[in-house]
């Protein structure tokens, strides 16, 4: 069973005890913001810098390898699909650019900053999942702001409505995101186990998930996940559909499956595997709560399953009441983070125009007709 300090020391993820700064493995172990007796940046320097930020280039790569630090973002989807580190050689190629979001932030002509997005089918929405900066004493704020606008601005000029983050919770980048306009929607723990053990409760079986099942599970969805989450997230029942055939071209192994009883769907997991770890998500009908155990038995005994080998489960507040059966089965908590969101578009709002309704007692004196000077006597002498 992990413990907590057992995944502080876990050396190919780097996972620290705030589940947060996860360097790479040839990377230097120095924090990347700074401590708060070093200055922010002078609002004089500040203004006399020339910040711009661009598309990330082949030639960009020299200048990142010496960062000090990259903090990895949407945790734990980025541990199990793992990406590249900075020598993605792919996003610099303009062809495939477009694809895959990578952007840097010059100063006077130095690298200082370095942030990813990745898309995300079937919307095609932005999730920032990697940012870094190279700021020296200075204070990286100015460079994630930048950074973050940039990101947004081009999200919206591609037609996508919605970026989505996830950051260590305390961290400096969720303050600054609540300034720039982010929101934060739930909060979540990551859970941790390098050995799933499978609880003496399971007794019935599991279904694989078939392509025809993705609407039924989007209901499950529905019916679990508090109505301002749904409104935030905006998935629809694309998001669980799972095509084996596709599946099986794209080298992805990721798997579905349903708990059932009297012909309803009670519970719905899914186990996607990477080369290094895996990743447990689930929805559990409100009424059921209690079969969550038996889901997690059940993927552990299933073929394809967590047997062995680190394992993540991103737990929600609002499933709170869920941690004993985790903990249960190996589980552990190595840190919480902040789901957040900013939308691409701004909202125009409009001064009202109505009507005011006066009494008739305030009502100016209305001529009942149109006066004139041929009507009374004469003033002026004329006969």
């Amino acid at each position: 069973m992990a413990t907590p300090d057992d995944a502080k020391n876990i050396q190919n993820e780097s996972v620290s005890s705030k589940f947060g700064f996860l360097p790479e493995a040839e990377e230097t172990s120095r924090s990347e913001v700074p401590s708060q007796e070093q200055s922010r940046l002078p609002p004089e320097l500040d203004h006399s810098l020339s910040l711009r930020v661009r598309p990330y280039s082949i030639t960009d790569l020299p200048s990142l390898i010496r960062f000090p630090r990259m903090l990895r973002l949407d945790m734990p989807d980025s541990l199990v699909m793992r990406r590249s580190g900075y020598a993605d050689l792919t996003s610099a190629l303009p062809i495939v650019r477009r694809d895959r979001p990578v952007f840097v932030a010059v100063a006077d002509g130095q690298l200082v900053g370095f942030v990813r997005f990745s898309p995300r089918r079937p919307d095609g929405r932005w999730i920032v999942s990697a940012i870094a900066t190279s700021t020296g004493v200075y204070s990286p704020e100015p460079v994630w702001q930048e950074m973050l606008q940039h990101g947004v601005w081009a999200a919206g000029l591609r037609g996508v409505r919605r970026v989505f983050a996830r950051v260590p919770e305390g961290h400096p980048l969720v303050r600054l995101m609540h300034q720039e306009g982010w929101i934060s929607y739930a909060r979540e723990t990551i859970f941790l186990t390098e050995q799933p053990v499978a609880g003496p409760r399971y007794a019935r079986s599991l279904r694989l998930q078939e392509p025809a099942d993705a609407w039924a599970v989007h209901q499950l969805y529905t019916a679990t996940v508090p109505r301002l989450v749904q409104e935030v997230e905006a998935l629809t029942s694309h998001f669980w559909h799972m095509d084996r055939s596709k599946l099986a071209r794209r080298n992805s192994h990721q798997y579905g499956w349903i708990l059932e009883e009297n012909g309803r769907m009670t519970g719905y997991i899914r186990y996607a595997r990477g080369s290094r770890s895996g990743l447990v998500e689930f929805l559990v009908h409100p009424g059921d709560r209690s079969l969550f155990g038996e889901l997690l038995d059940g993927v552990v005994s299933e073929p394809g399953g967590p047997r062995t080998g680190r394992t993540y489960c991103a737990l929600r507040g609002y499933l709170s009441d869920l941690v004993p059966a985790l903990v249960e089965r190996g589980f552990s908590p190595i840190g919480e983070q902040e789901l957040l969101m900013r939308y691409t578009t701004a909202t125009a709002r409009t001064t009202p125009h109505e009507g005011v309704h006066f009494p008739v007692e305030l009502r100016p004196a209305i001529p009942r007709r149109v006066p004139t000077f041929l009507e009374g006597q004469a003033t002026d002498g004329a006969v």
